[in-house]
């Protein structure tokens, strides 16, 4: 083995052990604690080749093809229901972030509402949420949102 080859192989070691990490943490952590370490949660097409989500536990978090983190709610068959998070929306709860910087388009879900101080983007600008359980637009209900600095 090459120097070079250790050193890949160490780097991929570390990555898991931080992935897995976060993995055990992550019922106690909040959406925007995931959020900022959303380079250590595997993606949700990588996590269903290596596993079916209904050998998954609840609480598992992937991020979806669009960039938004996902904690699993419910196990299901991923080989018979193989849409992405957002087409799954039973099996999954969205995750938010406070950080303007990690604001994602965003998306009506009655399972997953903006709480206060949650992020997201619409027409290019970024919103923070000034109310619990928002499920409108920021164009659609703008009493309930606030620009926000990305």
């Amino acid at each position: 083995m090459t120097s070079k080859e250790r050193v890949l192989r160490r780097e991929r070691d570390r990555g898991r052990i931080a992935a897995q990490e976060v993995q055990e943490k992550s019922t106690n952590m909040t959406g925007t604690e995931l959020n900022a370490v959303d380079d250590r949660i595997p993606r949700f097409k990588e996590a269903v080749k290596k596993m079916n989500m209904l050998e998954r536990p609840v609480g598992f978090v992937c991020k979806s093809t669009a960039g938004r983190v996902v904690r699993l709610l419910q196990p299901y068959d991923s080989t018979v229901y193989t849409g992405e998070p957002e087409e799954l929306q039973a099996q999954f709860g969205f995750v938010w972030s406070n950080d303007p910087a990690k604001a994602r388009p965003f998306i009506a879900l009655s399972t997953s509402p903006y709480m206060t101080g949650d992020c997201c983007e619409q027409n290019e600008e970024v919103f923070r949420s000034k109310i619990d359980n928002n499920v409108h637009a920021p164009s659609v209900y703008p009493d309930g949102w606030e620009k926000a600095e990305a």
